[in-house]
């Protein structure tokens, strides 16, 4: 069974950031690797969480286990739950029903903040990597409502903001996680037994997080007629 490294281990990590033997210098750098430590334990922490959840456990399931309420529970673990990435979520299952596409999507959406210098992924990092594949049901539900995805795609490029942060992991920030939320209950709502690019769709519009699709015309109802007619194109294409 891997042991967690000991006083000695930790101090040879602290010896090996800062050479020198001044005393003063090296409590910096240990309140360094505290930080990481910590940064490591939240992950952790909320690894578990999204995984119990992705188990369908209701946050009342996790506050009776542990012993507290489901509103402490929530408080709790939520942050945890806050720091997690694209990858830690992946590897919980939170993504098994995701299409390939969609997943690819998830992918590039961190890419656009991680490019960006962003410290989070957000609601239109979701958005533009929806638009980088213009043969998704997505692209196509945008394009049938008379708008064009490619000057779409330009205009939200160009408006989104640099900033000047760059961390080993950008985490999925409040909006893209409500997002994600919301795409779930579009695809609950749909009846479908996979997540894929238009149920992402739909879920920004559902959460409205990010205001750039409405303002161009495109609504939610709209939006899930137009979804629901390329399905059915679809599956007329696949008919033998």
């Amino acid at each position: 069974m891997p042991e967690l490294p000991d006083l000695t281990a930790l101090l040879s990590i602290v010896e090996e950031r800062d050479p020198t033997a001044d005393p003063l210098s090296r409590l910096t750098v240990a309140e360094g690797v505290l930080s990481d430590l910590q940064g490591i334990g939240d992950r952790l922490l909320g690894y578990l969480v999204e995984l119990a959840r992705a188990e369908g456990c209701s946050w009342s399931d996790i506050g009776d286990h542990l012993g507290i309420s489901r509103q402490a529970a929530q408080q709790r673990y939520g942050r945890r739950w806050s720091s997690l990435t694209v990858a830690d979520l992946a590897q919980s299952g939170a993504f098994d029903r995701y299409t390939a596409r969609a997943k690819q999507t998830l992918e590039r959406a961190e890419a656009h903040a991680r490019r960006l210098e962003q410290p989070a992924v957000g609601a239109d990092h979701l958005l533009l990597a929806i638009l980088d594949d213009p043969e998704t049901l997505a692209v196509r539900a945008i394009a049938a409502q008379g708008v064009d995805p490619s000057a779409l795609r330009v205009e939200l490029a160009r408006g989104l903001t640099a900033g000047s942060e760059t961390t080993a992991t950008i985490p999925i920030g409040p909006e893209a996680r409500r997002v994600l939320t919301a795409t779930l209950a579009e695809t609950a709502e749909l009846q479908h037994n996979y997540v894929g690019t238009e149920h992402m769709l739909l879920g920004l519009l559902r959460d409205r997080s990010s205001t750039f699709l409405r303002d161009h015309g495109i609504d939610l109802e709209p939006t899930r007629a137009a979804v629901r007619a390329a399905l059915e194109a679809f599956l007329r294409s696949r008919e033998p």
